[in-house]
């Protein structure tokens, strides 16, 4: 049996806690300011985007025993941020280049196709977020 190793989604939470000065436990715990619970919400979305075999409830028992939904509204939030926030933007994007072009991560082909599926997927998304904002500015 061939053993596929993959992003796991522990090593995206503790890369984007580190790039917060937040260690893996802090991460995970219960703590729920602004400064921590952003950097936790950037590492839902980054994990559910890096790592598809890796479900939202899984991403929750990893996070401190959150439940799914509020893997799912963290990850609703940074999406709603990235049209709008440049620095949600830029940090998400630096998240997943290194982790697509680290050499000390194990590839996986099909992993890597359903990562550019899901960059191609968000761009998508913020082009409609984009549409939507200039829409609503032309209405008002």
């Amino acid at each position: 049996m061939m053993h596929i190793n993959r992003i796991s989604a522990r090593s995206v939470i503790e890369h984007v806690g580190a790039r917060h000065g937040l260690d893996f436990a802090v991460m995970a715990g219960v703590n729920r300011a602004y400064r921590i619970a952003r950097p936790r919400q950037v590492a839902m979305y980054c994990a559910r985007t890096l790592c598809p075999h890796v479900s939202t409830p899984m991403i929750g028992r990893l996070l401190g025993g959150r439940d799914h939904t509020t893997i799912l509204h963290g990850i609703r939030k940074i999406e709603s941020l990235l049209p709008i926030d440049a620095e949600i933007r830029a940090e998400v994007g630096e998240v997943v280049a290194h982790f697509r072009l680290s050499s000390t991560e194990p590839r996986d082909l099909m992993l890597s196709a359903q990562i550019d599926a899901a960059s191609k997927h968000l761009e998508a998304l913020i082009t409609e977020a984009r549409s939507r904002v200039d829409m609503a500015r032309i209405a008002a």
